[in-house]
């Protein structure tokens, strides 16, 4: 640590980096494959030195995504303290302000297996401010305060279908609010035509399909790894033991827990089921109550909730009737 020390006071003392530098601190760091929080600490304190070469950017952003995804414990899970960790030091009076931090932060919400509530509420608010005060780094140098824009629905985007821990498939009622919330914000405005496309598809999407698998406690995931650590250093012989009782192993542990069907050829996994998804595309009675609370919070139906009642009425197998004056009154 005392020749990254050096290293690194060099750097920061002349307030610019070579990319002869830069090589010398890939190696210091990656002697031993890993990052330590002092080092990781000092990564964000180089990140800010006025001059550094353009592949600082890419080392910066695959080393603190590595230190934060893959070296926590357990792997890939972002617990509240180091999604906050994280947030001090890219926050800046409320926003993302370089690009480099906003890549950062959207790295690590698609690599991690869960990255964590708070994280994402984070990643939202940033779109948040980019369309309601133009603030942050979401949309570059093209925000027009009150106005969705091309690249705030993008981020949107990749924050609500990429995120790891959610599947990349399924809207969460979090973030359904968090839509219905932006539109109400910006009715009337001039927003780009994709911000209805995307606010048609993924209010539907909450509504009419298969829920993403509940997410896992971290302490749970820990308690797993620990047992799998613990079995594969007992007396089970691992390089001798039989496909059949690794199996029956794990039946053991995750079967009964999970509910997971391991004899069933599609695993138990409703999703693969017809039945199950058909059941899914019907708008129960508490679906079409929290649609209806939402589209009445202002008193009127803008184009974009047309769009989606329009959508449901063609797609959705089974609507409640409470949904269904809506329709005609659409």
């Amino acid at each position: 640590m005392t020749k990254i020390a050096n290293l690194i006071a060099e750097i920061k003392a002349a307030d610019a980096m070579s990319e002869a530098q830069l090589l010398e601190l890939r190696r210091a760091t990656g002697a031993d494959m890993e990052v330590d929080a002092a080092e990781a600490d000092a990564l964000f304190e180089l990140n800010h030195i006025t001059s550094k070469p353009k592949s600082w950017d890419d080392y910066f952003v695959m080393v603190i995504t590595t230190y934060l995804v893959h070296q926590g414990q357990p792997a890939g899970y972002i617990n509240d303290g180091m999604a906050a960790w994280l947030i001090a030091r890219i926050d800046h009076d409320g926003v993302v302000e370089t690009d480099t931090e906003l890549r950062l932060l959207m790295s690590i919400l698609k690599m991690a297996k869960q990255p964590g509530d708070r994280l994402e509420a984070y990643a939202i608010k940033q779109v948040k401010e980019a369309v309601l005060t133009g603030r942050g780094r979401v949309g570059r140098d093209h925000l027009v305060p009150g106005v969705i824009g091309r690249a705030e629905v993008e981020m949107l985007r990749r924050i609500f279908y990429s995120v790891g821990g959610d599947g990349g498939v399924s809207i969460s009622k979090m973030e359904a609010e968090e839509i219905f919330a932006l539109n109400e914000a910006t009715k009337g405005r001039d927003n780009d035509p994709e911000w209805q496309r995307f606010f048609v598809g993924a209010i539907a999407n909450y509504l009419m399909m298969i829920a993403a698998p509940p997410k896992m406690d971290i302490d749970e995931v820990q308690r797993r790894d620990e047992w799998l650590e613990a079995k594969s250093g007992a007396n089970l012989g691992w390089d001798n033991i039989s496909v059949s009782n690794i199996i029956s192993a794990f039946k053991d542990v995750f079967g009964g827990r999970s509910g997971t069907n391991f004899d069933d050829p599609n695993g138990g996994h409703s999703i693969l089921q017809e039945s199950a998804t058909k059941s899914a595309e019907r708008i129960t009675q508490n679906e079409a109550k929290w649609l209806i609370d939402a589209l009445t919070v202002d008193g009127e139906i803008d184009a974009n909730e047309q769009a989606l009642l329009n959508f449901i009425r063609q797609e959705c197998p089974a609507i409640d009737d409470s949904l269904r004056p809506w329709f005609n009154a659409a």
